[in-house]
């Protein structure tokens, strides 16, 4: 028995969806030639391109941020996933699973990733303000940045 014409072009239709979709995915996936040397992070790395020689040692404060939303389409929030031992972020009393609303009087919402680091980070010795909600309420907090040579002495003396 003969396939119809329109199984015929529906089968068609579907391999020449399937293939597009193949080929989206590779230009998707291919790296951008001139994306690094143009001053833009290498992939997986959200923090930017920090190794410029030209830049000032960024300070930090200590914390490792996790991003995450509850389900697929519902807001994000900017939560704290881990604090140096050592760090500015613990002295001050920062701990793990504190959502951050703000940085220096300025909401996270809408911001990338790399942009709330970016207002995190600064030079040495430099204070930033963070808003910070905890269990039960929400609190601002001002902590010193430091340099990740100044935490790894002081693990280093312990």
């Amino acid at each position: 028995m003969q396939p119809s014409a329109t199984t015929l072009s529906m089968q068609a239709t579907f391999q020449s969806r399937f293939l597009l979709a193949v080929l989206f995915a590779l230009l998707l996936l291919a790296p951008m030639p001139g994306h690094a040397q143009q001053g833009h992070s290498p992939p997986g790395n959200p923090h930017g391109d920090l190794s410029d020689p030209m830049l000032p040692q960024p300070g930090i404060i200590g914390v490792a941020l996790h991003l995450t939303a509850e389900r697929i389409g519902d807001p994000a929030g900017l939560f704290i996933r881990a604090t140096h031992p050592l760090g500015p972020a613990v002295k001050a009393g920062l701990t793990h699973g504190q959502e951050i609303l703000a940085v220096d009087g300025q909401s996270v919402k809408g911001r990338t990733y790399r942009e709330v680091v970016s207002m995190i980070r600064g030079e040495v010795g430099t204070p930033v303000t963070l808003l910070v909600k905890t269990v039960s309420d929400v609190k601002e907090v001002t902590i010193i940045r430091a340099s990740e040579a100044q935490l790894t002495e002081e693990e280093q003396r312990i």
